[in-house]
């Protein structure tokens, strides 16, 4: 965890940590003229206390539970060693509540589930189904209102999903038709090792993926070590008080987007990937970015397009690098204030 603002934290290998290092005001990238206050009060990442499964029987081989329009909440279950939990379609206000798991695949895949529910659900030692995938949530076809809260999944490093030309994710709001549609709270998370073996596909695990027809807020949580992105942003959404680290980018983002507080380790390519189009030029804003990973690792690349990135407060080690030498031509990135840790 990052403490700025006079106080800094570097990183341990698995996430924020908690030293005191001095931050000091360091250049103003842009001119006087623009400089602003971040809209956000927040100048450190907290990692939330997120709720514990409130179970009430013991934990035993789990059976799918097949999804229809009938079906009656899932709560107060702890199940082990399963294959995948709740898998249909057609259900409005389904709840997921209080669930507890170990060593299963993916909890739910869902076609048409308006106004789902998901709160208090913990899979731990996850594993891949070669079919069926991995995650805690794969829904598509509408959301309606949807609410995801206190969610905890941990993949098993062991048991990578195969290499295939799927996508996946802890939360994968899916789809792109004219019914891809909804909005959606994620709050209260952790997120990590969500991966794909390698091979001749891609290897597209990011931990939250939302398509272009889903809007909504992220906030209160952290994503580490995933095949792809830790987020992999469409859509009308906003960012808040995340962690992300170990991922190949940290926010991959596929159009105009505005973000509070966000903190990136140290990941593998970039920390926030700008995907641009030839019609015009795209904006990504910040208000507040901690950079406590390796400096070495640009915080931004832009491709297929001119994307600018506006940094309101950047609280950063010296030398970090701001934009990739391979970003599209045209794309910048411009900071009001810094910070440096």
């Amino acid at each position: 965890m990052f403490r700025a603002l006079g106080f800094a934290v570097p990183l341990l290998a698995m996430g924020p940590s908690t030293g005191t290092p001095v931050a000091s005001l360091s250049s103003v990238v842009a001119a006087p003229a623009t400089m602003a206050t971040a809209t956000t009060a927040a100048t450190t990442f907290k990692m939330p206390s997120i709720a514990t499964p409130q179970v009430s029987a013991a934990c035993k081989t789990g059976t799918t539970i097949r999804l229809t329009a009938t079906t009656p909440s899932v709560t107060k279950l702890c199940v082990v060693d399963g294959k995948i939990l709740i898998n249909g379609k057609d259900a409005s206000g389904f709840v997921v509540q209080d669930v507890k798991s170990q060593r299963y695949g993916p909890l739910m895949r869902g076609t048409n589930v308006p106004n789902l529910q998901v709160q208090r659900v913990s899979d731990t030692d996850a594993r891949a189904d070669a079919t069926l995938g991995l995650g805690l949530v794969n829904v598509s076809n509408g959301i309606g209102k949807a609410v995801f809260r206190d969610l905890v999944w941990i993949g098993s490093k062991a048991h990578p999903a195969i290499n295939s030309d799927d996508a996946w994710a802890a939360i994968a709001l899916k789809g792109k038709d004219a019914d891809d549609v909804g909005t959606f709270e994620i709050k209260n998370f952790d997120f990590q090792n969500l991966f794909m073996d390698s091979g001749s596909y891609y290897q597209n695990v990011d931990g939250i993926s939302t398509e272009g027809g889903y809007s909504g807020t992220i906030s209160n949580g952290r994503v580490m070590n995933a095949s792809d992105a830790c987020l992999d942003i469409k859509g009308n959404v906003r960012v808040d008080n995340v962690y992300l680290s170990g991922c190949r980018q940290g926010i991959k983002a596929w159009t105009n987007q505005s973000h509070g507080l966000v903190e990136l380790g140290t990941n593998r390519f970039v920390g926030i990937l700008g995907k641009g189009t030839k019609s015009g030029a795209r904006t990504i804003t910040i208000d507040v970015l901690i950079a406590s990973g390796d400096p070495s690792v640009p915080l931004f690349r832009s491709e297929e397009g001119v994307v600018n990135l506006h940094i309101r407060r950047l609280i950063a080690k010296p030398g970090q690098v701001l934009n990739s030498s391979s970003s599209y031509a045209g794309s910048k990135v411009t900071v009001d204030q810094r910070l440096s840790i």
